[in-house]
């Protein structure tokens, strides 16, 4: 009798974790994206050493004050982010998904198992001319919580002001060092 009973069960339950995991995946469209970008006043190469000098965010930055872990693909990054959408600093953990170097990198984030909440975060450098290029900042969101919060133009602004702020940090801290 218990086991008519509980296998239902771990087949619902079963069926409810795909649908999380199948929804979390990068196989389906993000719920929504943060995009912003901003021309800077270096070329790529240069763009990206800075953007890429984790050690120095410190220094610079207002929105990740930390970032710590191997710039290697699959290796797990941990960082501390202000956003207005959060009382405190917020301490996270992700694995980076992908580097090429001069050009993109991107950090998976995800709470919890795959299809509650899941982000990409990337980082994209284009060239301009010689002297300039432009920065591609975006975050797309896919799972469960993105899709059930409440709020999401107010907490998507906060977002957008925090990316728009560490654009404008990278912008003056390019311009400082070539001056």
């Amino acid at each position: 009798m218990k086991l008519k009973l509980l296998l239902p069960i771990i087949l619902v339950a079963a069926l409810l974790f795909e649908i999380l995991h199948f929804f979390g995946s990068a196989r389906v469209a993000p719920l929504y994206t943060i995009h912003t970008s901003i021309v800077l006043p270096a070329n790529v190469r240069d763009s990206w050493n800075v953007l890429t000098d984790f050690a120095e965010y410190p220094t610079w930055n207002p929105y990740l004050t930390r970032v710590e872990g191997r710039f290697s693909v699959g290796e797990k990054m941990s960082f501390t982010l202000l956003d207005e959408n959060f009382a405190d600093p917020l301490d996270l953990s992700a694995t980076l998904g992908e580097v090429s170097p001069s050009k993109r990198f991107f950090w998976i984030g995800r709470v919890g198992i795959q299809g509650l909440f899941d982000t990409k975060h990337v980082f994209e450098l284009v060239p301009s001319d010689e002297e300039t290029s432009e920065l591609h900042h975006y975050e797309e969101f896919r799972g469960l919580i993105p899709a059930i919060l409440p709020d999401r133009a107010r907490r998507s602004a906060n977002t957008r002001a925090a990316f728009e702020r560490m654009n404008q940090a990278l912008y003056q801290r390019l311009k400082d060092i070539g001056s």
